[in-house]
């Protein structure tokens, strides 16, 4: 199963593409997105809800997330069509669960 993940957050990023990698997922990158089951989206991130925009018009399911008190970037995100829409803190820390959601065939 391919995952695709757009985070500008450097340690953030880091640690869930490991843990992608270590669940026996691929990381693929934005022009094979539509291969992934899943993207996860930072919405902070410089273009996070372009990039959003872009991959649910290619019809792709899209996990975005951000700081937990960012509700009108959370809100933004929801309107634009996020699958799902978490705080970091629970995409690093549900990352099995989220794409055992979105990637179980």
């Amino acid at each position: 199963m391919k995952v695709f993940l757009y985070d500008t957050n450097l340690i953030l990023s880091s640690r869930i593409s490991s843990q992608i990698k270590s669940l026996g997922y691929e990381l693929v990158e934005k022009d094979n997105a539509r291969e992934a089951c899943v993207a996860l989206v930072n919405l902070e991130g410089p273009k996070g809800l372009e990039v959003l925009k872009e991959l649910k018009e290619k019809g792709v399911k899209v996990v975005g997330y951000c700081g937990h008190k960012n509700l009108p970037l959370i809100q933004k995100a929801q309107e634009l069509g996020a699958d799902l829409v978490v705080p970091n803190s629970q995409v690093a820390a549900n990352l099995k669960e989220i794409l055992e959601r979105f990637c179980s065939t």
